[in-house]
């Protein structure tokens, strides 16, 4: 049977932590980049996807290319691609790939089994050229000094360097004494003789291969630590933390720089000349750099972190500090809630790491995040990371279409906050209006279920009118209440009517659904307590629940048939017809907690997905499941 669906492109997925490999071609720069278990190839001029390699069965460990040739290795292997097409496989490691690097039309490969593999272009089951390194040197990085002919010099975890004949398989020299630490790194100079090595103790140094002598020693080259380490002197280095991972070296007019980062994701640029800090760009990533490159002749730096971004920056300030010049970047951590958003052209996305964005399935730059407010200024000014100044994290959202320019279109509920936001996507800003539960005078006219409590609950579940004019909030305590898009103001709650005419809670626990029909006739909600609810939309009156039997930990609804799916916590899925108000369809499968349930547009599919690691697709009419896909190794099928 054919699968229904497979795994077709990443979005929002611009990096990892597997250094970039850079290539010209003529008057343009690509940079390939690994993306997971493929590849991407961006243009260096306006950072825009030009390729999107296949999918391997692993993820990518290193990357070389070579004109239309990209080389990527995964696991013992290094796979060829010709643009988008696998051509070949090269095998003969028995450990993991380290490194990759290309010289005219010899392959190099640098493997943790202590094997240095020389490979010829369209052999692939024998290598060239097999040189096995030392015992007691465990290699980390290489690189090709200029003018050093079929020669490299190989790093290892010891602290150690050695230079190697590639074709004769002869080491040349071993140099020693460079500092502490293991060798994270090494990138030829424009100097001749003199390479830049990053080392796991912090100090980025200079060395010159033909004396065997250090030019330049600079401590904290990585930036963790204050102002004081950053500004050791070269012959009096202070200890600083963390590795210095990359470097990368300045070419043509100018002050000659070299630039350095590390797992602090800060940038720290060094005057050569007078062997001085000439700048720090704090923040810069999020997390720790992988790569970074100055384009030849040109003040422009490009890096990459492990924090999911790929960054240019300027030298064109009068005090030689850097500016961001063009960025692309996605979530630097995990998604948590995810929601098409109109034709389906586009996806609303929210992450732990606070940031709510927007990605476009068709065009990747016009891909972004939706902005906070001013909370770049704002972190400066207080001296604060940036992260720490955005809401927390989003826990719910929905979004109309219908009313996007004329008011905020889309609601969203944080962790920990009594409060619901609204966002303008067309401006992609933060809305004006913040959703705040009623004031005390007012649950007190109103006979508000916690009208004696003063501090209110936190948002657990909001929710959109078809119309979009209307934003409905559920709470912790169980309450349900109504807000006016346009103006934020209150409309309303849905309370049940309890002993002695007194209004109490829509739900006795926690409310985890909220979704009204297309007519604005209907509101359903559900409940942790177990309990499915219609409610009149206009009235605001309880109009028929049900006993689910389980805490309900998510729904999805669909409008145009009054279909709703539930999750309980006994990992069973539910259907229920709301006009009949009866269960239609019952769903057993999963292994552990669904955290995610959708109907599709016909309503002929049920998609859901649990921590048991797979995503399964229900067939309503026929109730049998029609696909399981798994999205770890270790999945139950």
């Amino acid at each position: 049977m054919q699968a229904l669906f497979q795994p077709f492109r990443a979005l929002g997925y611009i990096s990892d932590d597997i250094p970039f490999a850079v290539q010209r071609r003529g008057k343009e720069t690509f940079v390939t980049v690994s993306v997971g278990k493929a590849w991407q190839v961006y243009s260096c001029s306006k950072l825009g996807v030009r390729l999107v390699g296949p999918q391997f069965e692993h993820n990518v460990k290193a990357l070389a290319c070579r004109g239309d040739l990209t080389f990527a290795a995964v696991k013992n292997d290094i796979i060829v691609c010709q643009r988008v097409h696998r051509i070949g496989t090269y095998s003969g490691h028995t450990g993991s790939i380290i490194q990759l690097l290309t010289l005219g039309d010899i392959l190099l490969s640098l493997g943790s089994d202590r094997k240095l593999l020389v490979w010829a272009d369209g052999i692939y089951d024998t290598p060239k050229v097999t040189v096995d390194l030392p015992e007691g040197f465990t290699p980390t990085c290489m690189a090709h000094p200029d003018t050093y002919l079929n020669k490299v010099v190989i790093g290892s975890q010891e602290g150690k360097l050695q230079l190697w004949n590639f074709l004769s398989g002869k080491m040349l020299y071993e140099f020693s004494g460079l500092g502490e630490g293991a060798v994270k790194c090494i990138t030829p100079s424009p100097a001749l003789d003199v390479v830049g090595v990053g080392l796991s103790a912090g100090q980025a140094v200079l060395l010159n291969l033909k004396f065997n002598e250090v030019v330049a020693s600079f401590a904290n080259a990585a930036g963790v630590g204050s102002g004081d380490q950053l500004r050791a002197s070269a012959t009096k280095p202070k200890p600083g933390g963390g590795a210095c991972t990359c470097i990368a070296f300045r070419t043509g007019s100018g002050v000659p720089l070299m630039a350095a980062g590390g797992g602090a994701g800060v940038i720290t640029v060094w005057n050569l000349d007078e062997r001085r800090l000439h700048t720090i760009v704090k923040d810069a990533h999020d997390g720790p750099l992988t790569s970074l490159y100055f384009f030849p002749g040109e003040p422009l730096l490009m890096s990459a972190a492990a924090d999911n971004s790929l960054k240019h920056w300027l030298f064109d300030s009068a005090d030689g500090t850097a500016r961001l010049l063009r960025f692309r970047s996605g979530h630097s951590a995990p998604p948590s809630c995810l929601k098409f958003y109109g034709t389906g052209n586009k996806l609303l996305s929210a992450g732990q790491d606070r940031a709510f964005r927007v990605f476009s399935v068709i065009q990747d730059q016009q891909s972004r995040e939706v902005s906070q407010g001013h909370i770049a200024h704002k972190a400066k000014r207080m001296r604060l990371a940036q992260q720490d100044l955005k809401l927390p994290r989003v826990i719910g959202m929905d979004a109309c279409q219908v009313r996007e320019k004329d008011w905020c279109n889309v609601i969203t509920a944080h962790q920990g906050d009594a409060a619901a936001y609204t966002w303008r996507l067309q401006n992609f800003t933060l809305g004006e209006h913040v959703l705040k539960p009623p004031t005390s005078k007012k649950r007190k006219a109103d006979n508000y279920p916690d009208a004696g409590h003063q501090a209110a609950a936190p948002v657990t579940a909001v929710g959109m009118s078809q119309c979009g004019n209307y934003g409905l909030v559920g709470r912790a305590n169980g309450t349900v209440d109504r807000y006016n898009m346009q103006s934020g103001l209150h409309r309303g709650s849905y309370n049940r009517v309890g002993e002695a005419k007194r209004r109490a809670a829509a739900h006795d626990s926690s409310v985890t659904g909220i979704a009204a029909d297309a007519c604005n006739k209907v509101l359903v909600t559900t409940g942790l307590d177990g309990r499915l609810c219609m409610w009149d939309f206009k009235q605001q009156r309880l109009q028929g629940e049900v006993a689910v039997g389980s805490a309900v930990a998510c729904m999805a609804h669909h409008p145009a048939t009054s279909l709703v799916a539930l999750a309980a916590d006994d990992l069973v899925l539910r259907m229920y017809d709301v006009e009949a108000v009866r269960m239609v369809r019952r769903f057993k499968g999963h292994k552990d907690r669904v955290t995610g349930l959708v109907i599709s547009q016909d309503a002929r599919w049920l998609l859901s997905s649990s921590m048991d690691g797979t995503v399964r697709v229900w067939d309503i009419p026929a109730a049998c499941c029609l696909q399981v896909t798994l999205n770890s190794p270790k999945s139950p099928p």
